[in-house]
């Protein structure tokens, strides 16, 4: 019966959402097309909205659900009707102009481009019209580095304004000193996409000093530059979205990366950069299909397929398809260019599943790749040899770890807590999570391991405070609230020891789940 109440529910908040001119026509393909929406499905979703808003031609709500389902899916066309029937309700988003801007140059209407940038003036992209104005102009035959020179810029303009500048007086052909010094000191600043971007016009010729830098990616930029090519204002004004959106990059921004990542596209193409940041968002989005989709249009010989790959492994791991991801993950790691983050990465993987000798062999691989010098890495050994049970193996990556970060309040609280459960120095692990504490004296694990350690040595009393705060902390925290009901128990206090224990059990995985219901029923014994 409960399946029947909820989707009843679902139904009727469908209903209500509906926009006012939806109620009246037929709602079958609003109704499907925020049921796929709700799920993830974009492609499908902006087909519905399309078909509604065939139907309700002026209403925005429609319009603007599938405006952004439309820019998920590229659907330009869904897009540009969306968009004009919020321009004629008053009532576009602020990034429809950018948008609007986009596809009017995408489409060599240079005018339509400028008067949309217009309509940016008091949205959150004004301060990029002077960039605009600049490409604008000089596509018109003027000089855009003047124009670009004399406008009042910000700091946020100024962030990109270097490398359209640069752009700038390339594509006047000005190939002299003042685009080389550009060049040099986008390149000094450890921008790697900025010198992609000026290295591919410039050409094999000219752009490979750009290049001269470690890093498989680079190295395989440099083996596709062909002969130098013109710079144009759609190549320019791509570049600016893409690195705009890769500032952005984020669940929380992905709506916003989305447009940005969308509109580089529609300028270029073929800037794989850009695919890859869009699938990152859409599946900060949810929408994982439509990520992978997106992904599998990186060609297998781009530059950027391991960008790619890397991507895709997440979208794998976060949607629950562990092998997939494992896989993909092993197919890197175990190439003779993989990095010592791919590396990582595939044992990351390998530890989540359970695999933690796997693990640790591949850590071990990791640091022999360059990593001796990682505190995570070593760390991270560390605890995937623990988690395999080769606990004398364990002990001297955890102490290197602290070693090498010695004010690092995870390396400090694992080596502290580990010493603890493993018989170690109890008054080494007693000092190193007390440093942790005068670092961190906010941090609920890190009290909820004194406490513990505390406990552990027999000075309840001193240790409840620490537990105490550690659940004020973290009111969920199963292993705090479980510890504090110790605590509580051993000191008489049964109904607080049988509060805290509940509060554990909220959230307690199935094993501790177990055992905590043992202690709710028997008390603290030997048993539980």
């Amino acid at each position: 019966m409960v399946p029947i109440i909820r989707t009843c529910s679902a139904g009727f908040a469908l209903l209500l959402a509906l926009p006012a001119a939806a109620q009246t026509a037929d709602l079958t393909d609003y109704v499907r097309a925020r049921a796929a929406d709700a799920s993830g499905a974009a492609a499908i979703a902006a087909q519905g909205y399309g078909r509604a808003l065939t139907v309700a031609p002026d209403d925005p709500v429609i319009a603007l659900r599938a405006y952004r389902q439309a820019l998920m899916a590229g659907d330009v066309p869904l897009v540009t009707r969306a968009a004009a029937v919020m321009e004629k309700a008053g009532a576009p988003p602020p990034d429809a102009a950018l948008v609007d801007m986009t596809v009017a140059l995408a489409a060599g209407d240079q005018p339509r481009a400028a008067d949309a940038v217009k309509r940016l003036k008091g949205t959150p992209f004004d301060f990029l019209m002077p960039i605009f104005a600049a490409w604008l102009a000089q596509a018109r035959g003027l000089d855009g580095v003047a124009v670009l020179d004399r406008a009042d810029m910000g700091a946020l303009a100024r962030r990109y304004a270097a490398t359209q500048r640069a752009l700038l007086l390339m594509a006047q052909g000005k190939d002299d000193s003042a685009a080389l010094a550009a060049m040099a000191a986008l390149a000094g600043d450890g921008d790697e996409d900025a010198r992609i971007d000026l290295a591919t016009v410039r050409g094999r010729e000219g752009g490979r000093f750009l290049l001269d830098a470690a890093g498989p990616e680079l190295e395989a930029v440099a083996r596709t530059l062909g002969p130098a090519r013109p710079v144009t204002i759609s190549y320019g004004i791509s570049r600016l979205f893409r690195a705009m959106a890769s500032d952005l990059g984020g669940d929380r921004m992905a709506v916003l990366t989305i447009v940005l990542s969308r509109c580089a596209l529609i300028l270029d193409p073929n800037e794989q950069r850009s695919r890859i940041l869009l699938a990152q968002a859409l599946h900060g989005a949810g929408a994982e299909d439509l990520a992978l989709q997106t992904l599998a249009a990186v060609p297998k010989d781009s530059p950027f397929a391991r960008r790619a790959a890397g991507v895709r492994i997440s979208v794998f791991r976060d949607s629950g398809r562990a092998e997939a991801a494992l896989a993909d993950a092993k197919a890197l790691a175990e190439d003779r260019r993989a990095t010592p983050m791919e590396v990582e990465r595939y044992a990351e993987l390998l530890n989540d599943t359970g695999r933690h000798d796997a693990a640790a062999r591949v850590y071990g691989e990791a640091l022999r790749r360059g990593g001796e010098g990682s505190a995570d890495l070593h760390l991270d050994h560390g605890l995937a040899l623990e988690q395999a049970g080769r606990w004398d193996q364990a002990l001297p990556e955890l102490r290197r770890a602290a070693e090498l970060a010695p004010n690092r309040v995870e390396a400090l609280r694992t080596l502290g807590v580990a010493l603890i459960e493993h018989g170690g120095d109890a008054g080494e692990a007693v000092r190193l999570l007390e440093r942790a504490r005068r670092i961190a004296p906010q941090d609920a694990e890190v009290a909820d391991a004194l406490g513990w350690a505390y406990v552990r040595q027999g000075d309840v009393v001193r240790g409840v405070p620490l537990l105490e705060a550690a659940t004020r902390n973290d009111p969920a925290g199963t292993a705090a609230n479980e510890h504090l009901g110790d605590a509580y128990w051993q000191l008489g206090r049964a109904f607080e020891a049988r509060y805290a224990w509940r509060a554990a059990a909220v959230h307690a995985a199935p094993a501790d789940a177990a055992r905590i219901a043992r202690k709710l029923n028997e008390g603290l014994t030997g048993a539980s």
